[in-house]
């Protein structure tokens, strides 16, 4: 690895140099008896024209002739790619996947409390959206080092813009990702940029059904899904579980960097018999995150979840939430500073052994923003069906109801009851 990263950063340079015109092409030499090439002045050695290299003589030595000069830098790269992976490998890196995933529904609120619909009035408001547009470039460099790029569909608010309603892409992920580099523990990744952080990605990948909505402690406005930093993470031993560890910005990925201090996350996944079929799928998790806002007040996110899936045949999941610090819902009866919330989450789906690509699914929502303050609770029931057309095309038949208290309707960032019919489409590719 540190043989092929010297090789690497020297062709990197090389190819800079030569590109920018800073270094001109070298002077050789060369012995017109025997054609012999030479980089330094001698007895009867003369200049040699770049363009037309004499060849040996009949009967002489075969001297390889050295590639023209403006093919010196791209040489030097193959070659540095060549000495640390082998001649084979070399001819297929860099490695390029382009892919995508896409959010799509239409959605009908029968709740009257919109206040935004038509101008204000209190009627019923239904609407096409397309709630996420990923598109995924993924880069092998070397069997060690990758690169993603992932841009995110969202819709532009900005009142009195030109922009504002406009759908823009902004940057999600984009990161180096450094793995298999050690030799006694080579599950081991590292990366760098801005990247998944520990819970979001994980979570919604147990549960599969995003589409729907965010999870629990994101909708709430607590965490965040990617974030700017330095990321590790890895398997446990046999099977047991993973781990992820980050030190991020701690502001999200949509946001910029606002005071000197950083953000340390942390998952701990647990899979206690994976030597057994039935309970293989069985998993503990821990996440903890602390940031700090400025010199005196810190926040704090924990999570502690629990998960069992019998194969792709049904799926059960519980979390419970504890957060201190500031409230995204700008709650100010005890002070922005040290408001604590708690609420919990449980969620499941069960495919129809008669109709596989047929699955029901629900779930039950309820968090307590502020535990010291009255009518600051959100209570939220999901449920529908679900039918897989294929491994890349999904569609979800759904009601999503949200009730929620007086207190929260008053706030900065107003929570509004709602009841949505939701037809959900889910594209990936």
């Amino acid at each position: 690895m540190k043989k092929y990263l010297s090789a690497t950063i020297f062709a990197l340079i090389l190819l800079s140099v030569s590109a920018s015109g800073w270094c001109q092409s070298p002077v050789l030499w060369q012995d017109p008896n025997t054609g012999q090439v030479f980089t330094k002045p001698g007895e009867g050695r003369v200049p040699v024209d770049m363009s037309t290299l004499q060849t040996a003589p009949q009967g002489s030595p075969a001297q390889a002739a050295p590639a023209p000069a403006s093919d010196y830098s791209s040489q030097a790269f193959k070659d540095a790619v060549t000495n640390a992976v082998g001649e084979k490998e070399a001819k297929t890196y860099p490695k390029i996947k382009i892919g995508g995933l896409m959010y799509g529904e239409y959605y009908y609120n029968f709740d009257k409390e919109d206040r935004t619909a038509d101008n204000g009035h209190k009627d019923p408001k239904n609407a096409f959206v397309l709630n996420r547009g990923y598109l995924n470039v993924f880069a092998d460099l070397t069997p060690q080092i990758g690169v993603r790029i992932t841009s995110d569909l969202s819709r532009v608010i900005a009142p009195g813009d030109n922009n504002n309603g406009d759908l823009a892409y902004r940057l999600k992920y984009y990161y180096v990702d450094f793995h298999k580099f050690l030799n006694f523990y080579p599950g081991m990744e590292v990366k760098m940029g801005q990247f998944q952080t520990p819970w979001l990605d994980y979570e919604e990948g147990q549960w599969e059904f995003r589409v729907i909505d965010n999870m629990l402690i994101e909708k709430e406005g607590y965490i965040n899904a990617g974030d700017l930093g330095l990321d590790f993470r890895g398997p446990l031993p046999k099977g047991y579980g993973s781990w992820q560890v980050s030190v991020d910005d701690g502001e999200g990925y949509h946001a910029a960097e606002a005071n000197k201090y950083k953000a340390i996350e942390a998952r701990l996944t647990v899979n206690p018999v994976p030597q057994v079929d039935a309970l293989k799928q069985l998993q503990f998790s821990g996440y903890a995150k602390v940031s700090q806002q400025d010199f005196l007040h810190k926040n704090y996110r924990y999570i502690a979840y629990a998960e069992y899936k019998y194969h792709d045949d049904a799926f059960l999941a519980g979390e419970y939430d504890w957060t201190s610090g500031i409230d995204p819902a700008k709650l100010t009866h005890t002070g922005v500073n040290n408001i604590k919330g708690q609420g919990f989450s449980t969620m499941a789906w069960y495919r129809m052994p008669f109709w596989k690509p047929i699955r029901i699914l629900g779930r039950f929502d309820k968090f307590r923003h502020d535990e010291n303050a009255p009518n600051t609770t959100v209570t939220r029931w999901i449920y529908g069906v679900a039918y897989d057309l294929n491994k890349n095309v999904m569609f979800v038949l759904d009601n999503d109801r949200t009730i929620t208290g007086t207190a929260l309707k008053k706030t900065a960032s107003p929570y509004l009851d709602s009841n949505f019919a939701k037809l959900d489409l889910q594209v990936q590719f």
